[in-house]
C-alpha cells in the first residue's frame, strides 16, 4: 500500500518563488495528457521540496520522500507522482528497481513522474543502466534559487503570517547571515519569533544577534 505523507500547510504555489523558474514550473504543472517525466534539481534549499508539495496540493498528486521510504513500489495507482530526494535511491539495487518498474508504468498508461535531486542525472551513478537511460532521457531543469529582493518578499511574508512586523534593518541582517537558503531562513524566522514571544521583546537587530549568541 503506498504511504501517505503530510503536507506542509505553507509549501504551496503562491508562495513558491518562481523567479527565474518559469518553464519549470509550467512543466511540472502541465496537466497529465500524456507521458511525461522531468528531472529537477538543485542544491539544499532551492525549493525543490516546496516545489513538489505545492504540485501535490494543486493536483492531488503522490508526494513521496525518498529518504523516509525504501522504494518506490504501491504508487502506480496515482496519475502524478511525485519522488523528493531521489538520489538517496540511486545506486541501490531494490530501489532502482522500483522505480524502474514505476516508470515503465508512467509511460506505458500516459501518465506523470516528476523527481528532485542535488545533482542531474548524468551525474549521478546508477546501478541499473535501463534506468539510467531511462531518467537521463528526462526533461531536466535545475531550479534557480532566489535573488535577495525575493528572499526579504518571503521572510516579511513569513513573519506577517505568524503576527509580527521585520524592519527591514532585520531583513538585511538576516540575509547577510544565511544568504538566500530559505530552509535555513524559514527555520530561524520561527526560532526568532518563539524567542520574541517567550522574553515579550520586539524582534530588532540587536535581539536576534541575542538570539544567535552574537
Amino acid at each position: 500500500m503506498p504511504m501517505a505523507f503530510t503536507l506542509r500547510e505553507r509549501f504551496t504555489l503562491d508562495r513558491f518563488l518562481v523567479g527565474g523558474n518559469t518553464e519549470l514550473v509550467e512543466s511540472v504543472f502541465r496537466p497529465v495528457d500524456g507521458f511525461s517525466c522531468a528531472w529537477v534539481w538543485g542544491r539544499s534549499g532551492a525549493g525543490k521540496s516546496h516545489l513538489l508539495q505545492a504540485v501535490s496540493h494543486e493536483t492531488g498528486g503522490a508526494f513521496v520522500p525518498a529518504t523516509e521510504l525504501p522504494a518506490a513500489d504501491g504508487y502506480e495507482v496515482f496519475e502524478r507522482v511525485l519522488i523528493d530526494d531521489i538520489h538517496a535511491w540511486i545506486g541501490d539495487h531494490p530501489p532502482e528497481e522500483s522505480l524502474l518498474r514505476l516508470y515503465d508504468n508512467r509511460f506505458e498508461r500516459g501518465l506523470a513522474l516528476v523527481m528532485t535531486a542535488r545533482k542531474p542525472p548524468a551525474q549521478l551513478r546508477f546501478a541499473l543502466p535501463d534506468l539510467a537511460s531511462r531518467l537521463r532521457s528526462a526533461a531536466c531543469f535545475e531550479i534557480s534559487p532566489p535573488d535577495d529582493e525575493a528572499a526579504a518578499a518571503v521572510l516579511r511574508r513569513t513573519a506577517s503570517d505568524r503576527g509580527f512586523d521585520l524592519d527591514e534593518s532585520v531583513v538585511s541582517f538576516l540575509l547577510r547571515r544565511t544568504g538566500r537558503d530559505l530552509k535555513d531562513l524559514l527555520s530561524l524566522l520561527e526560532t526568532i519569533d518563539v524567542e520574541s514571544l517567550s522574553a515579550q521583546r520586539r524582534v530588532t537587530v540587536p535581539f536576534v544577534k541575542q538570539v544567535l549568541g552574537l
